[in-house]
């Protein structure tokens, strides 16, 4: 299977649909455009949306990007006038990841709970006594 490019599926909705290719590619780019505002506002861990599937923040990846803010933070020293609207957007931003981070954590532990419920207590005080030969029965 070879991709197409964006502009040869443009040219080909628009000619399908008999529209103007400008009209075409606004309306991808509005939807791409509201579609990664949906998953870069982190306000919830799972984003579903037909036709793409579902999306789940990952731990790993907050983390990380945890860790870039607060070094990007102090590496701007003390608080200045001309550095006032970036420490502002890099906090704000913190206060989400921190805000999804407590839901991720949330969520692992129902997920965790669930799993010992369901399967964890199966196996507990079922398993068999390792048998021995009986010394000479050969």
């Amino acid at each position: 299977m070879i991709p197409k490019k964006p502009k040869e599926i443009i040219k080909q909705v628009a000619e399908e649909l008999d529209v103007p290719q400008s009209m075409v590619d606004d309306v991808i780019t509005f939807y791409y455009k509201t579609l990664r505002k949906k998953l870069s506002n982190l306000e919830d861990l799972k984003f579903s949306n037909p036709g793409l599937g579902h999306f789940l923040i990952r731990n790993t990846g907050v983390a990380k990007t945890i860790k870039k803010y607060e070094s990007m933070r102090s590496g701007m020293g003390d608080a200045t006038f001309s550095n006032y609207h970036n420490r502002k957007l890099i906090e704000a931003r913190l206060d989400k990841l921190y805000a999804i981070n407590e839901k991720i954590k949330e969520f692992m532990e129902v997920k965790k709970k669930f799993k010992d419920l369901r399967y964890g207590k199966q196996t507990e005080g079922h398993l068999e006594e390792p048998k021995t030969d009986s010394g000479g029965n050969n």
